[in-house]
């Protein structure tokens, strides 16, 4: 059964309403290939089935934003008015693989809720089929089973698109940017950890670096590189302003996340409440507020595995208070004004597809500004 679409008809106000009948057609992917996980390993162990079970339930409630952008760029620069089945296969490669990285990411920061429903971190009981474990045995059991799913969801990626039918090149060139996607990405996820762990204070340069490095690379750069190879552009278009695009528009995204996970309604953030001040998370908001007069009150929250809504809640009004929240916020608004001129600098070149892609890119960046959560 369909369940509901990531991405909202337009005029619903979706985070992301571009591409949303295709991404239909990618939902139903994902979930064909869920469901035939399930059945597969329920003739292997009922105890993996139960993972892929879990798996399947905390997947609803995305929004497909990353396929969307694959089938969106390539509609833009070939005018096309049918996705072809390699993009679509390409728009759902994509997925999975966001899948993986979210699984391990709940790992890393030991989160036990995924869009507001029990990960696999956060549902040993069900796992188990009881309440045996005590807490240190059933974190441990959560965190394997989180790594285990996250590995298959990163190799399901991967074969999903060596059985694409596609010309051997354009395979090649999909892998490199894959790759390179992963490394970088996986290089920023290790920063954020590391940042967090450090017993100085990290500058606001290293701070945006590495929120750079972990969103850009594969929230906006990857899916457009994908559709640009799949329409035949990916040679043509100036790979310094994608770059720079994606860029701008991957660290303001992440900024965004920041201020949700702070600032957002806690109740619809599908995470447990101030997850970010309790994992101790050096996002651009610490660093601001480091050396400010609130700062050593501050300290004394972050990082506070046990923190409650309440001293999170007084986290959130000294950050406020520092100054850093406007900060931000600002710098949020820089970085979209970044995108939007590397999106014209696209359009200025003169060719059809260039400009359709440009006139999609600002789309976007408008679409990214109205986000809510």
């Amino acid at each position: 059964m369909i369940r509901e679409p990531l991405a909202s008809p337009r005029g619903q106000g979706s985070d992301f309403d571009l591409a949303a009948e295709q991404l239909l057609e990618v939902r139903r992917r994902i979930e064909q290939f869920l469901d035939g996980r399930i059945q597969a390993a329920s003739a292997i162990d009922e105890g993996l089935a139960t993972l892929w079970r879990i798996t399947a339930r905390s997947t609803e409630g995305g929004k497909l934003f990353r396929p969307a952008l694959v089938i969106q760029s390539y509609l833009s620069y070939t005018g096309a008015d049918e996705v072809p089945e390699a993009v679509l296969e390409l728009a759902t490669a994509t997925e999975l693989l966001h899948l993986a990285f979210l699984t391990h990411d709940d790992v890393i920061d030991n989160d036990t809720m995924r869009r507001g429903v029990r990960n696999l971190l956060g549902s040993v009981e069900e796992i188990v089929g009881g309440s045996e474990f005590d807490v240190e045995r059933g974190s441990r059991l959560g965190q394997a089973a989180a790594i285990l799913v996250g590995d298959l969801l990163l190799s399901e990626a991967h074969l999903r698109v060596a059985r694409i039918d596609l010309p051997h090149a354009i395979r090649l060139r999909v892998l490199d940017a894959i790759e390179r996607a992963l490394a970088v990405s996986v290089a920023g996820e290790f920063s954020d950890v590391s940042l967090s762990l450090r017993s100085d204070h990290p500058a606001l340069a290293e701070v945006l670096s590495m929120s750079s490095n972990k969103t850009a690379a594969y929230t906006v750069l990857l899916p457009l590189q994908l559709g640009l190879i799949a329409a035949g552009g990916a040679g043509l278009v100036d790979a310094r302003l994608i770059a720079q695009f994606s860029d701008a528009a991957g660290l303001a995204f992440q900024l965004q996340d920041d201020l949700f996970g702070v600032f957002g309604d806690q109740h619809k953030l599908g995470k447990a409440p101030y997850s970010d001040i309790r994992e101790g998370k050096f996002t651009a908001l610490v660093a601001l507020a480091c050396g400010t007069p609130v700062w050593g009150e501050l300290q004394l929250l972050l990082g506070d595995p046990l923190l409650s809504e309440v001293d999170g809640a007084k986290a959130r009004d000294l950050i406020d208070a520092s100054g850093s929240r406007a900060a931000v916020e600002q710098e949020l608004e820089a970085q979209f004004a970044r995108a939007r001129a590397a999106a014209s600098a696209v359009g200025a070149s003169g060719r059809e597809g260039d400009r359709s892609l440009a006139e999609m890119m600002t789309r976007l960046l408008m679409l990214l500004e109205r986000r809510t959560s």
